[in-house]
């Protein structure tokens, strides 16, 4: 189920008389649905094939920023899992060229896509998620995970503070930052255009 308004045993439906057809259950939901929140805490199912698939495109774009073989192939996943739901639409479009990418590199964009429209409904601009809150917000989601399966080459990698791990969560958050920032950026044209 992609979209749940109310809770429908919430609604008390009318009684059916013989002569009336069967009344609806949606009569009497406007006194229920004023408090309803849309903001939603999870993605529906039309938004994670979104989301996977435009985190292929991400992973194409970080893959030239990157020298590192092993970090190469921690963003991409050998074949589409089984198991999710999630990947539909890049079966549905892929002919052999699409990126297919991790599940950790899905994690971070949908952790990115949750900052940017938690932000998107405390301000009245969208695009008043800067890049630093988004990265550190990841950051604090994903936390020292090892979402890429980079194992051992973390330690090898490290610098300081800094490591190949925390180097792609930044690209990887970058990139979809700049993407999205093109979207938000047409949408409020569009909008600003439409009051002409």
């Amino acid at each position: 189920m992609c979209l749940s308004a109310v809770d429908m045993s919430s609604v008390v439906p009318a009684e059916d008389d013989d002569d009336n057809i069967a009344s609806s259950p949606f009569e009497q939901i406007i006194g229920v649905v004023l408090d309803h929140s849309y903001l939603a805490t999870s993605f529906g199912c039309l938004t994670e094939n979104a989301l996977v698939y435009i985190a292929g495109f991400v992973v194409r774009q970080v893959m030239r920023k990157l020298a590192c073989n092993e970090c190469h192939s921690s963003l991409v996943a050998s074949a589409i899992p089984s198991f999710g739901d999630k990947y539909h639409l890049l079966t549905l479009r892929n002919n052999g060229g699409l990126m297919i990418p991790s599940q950790g590199t899905v994690k971070v964009i949908r952790s990115a896509e949750h900052c940017i429209r938690r932000a998107s409904n405390i301000n009245s601009a969208a695009h008043q998620c800067p890049v630093s809150l988004l990265n550190r917000v990841v950051k604090a989601e994903v936390g020292s995970e090892d979402i890429f399966g980079l194992r051992d080459h973390i330690v090898v990698t490290q610098d300081g503070i800094d490591n190949h791990h925390f180097s792609l969560i930044l690209l990887v958050v970058c990139t979809f930052h700049k993407l999205r920032q093109h979207h938000v950026a047409k949408v409020h044209t569009l909008q600003l255009q439409s009051k002409r």
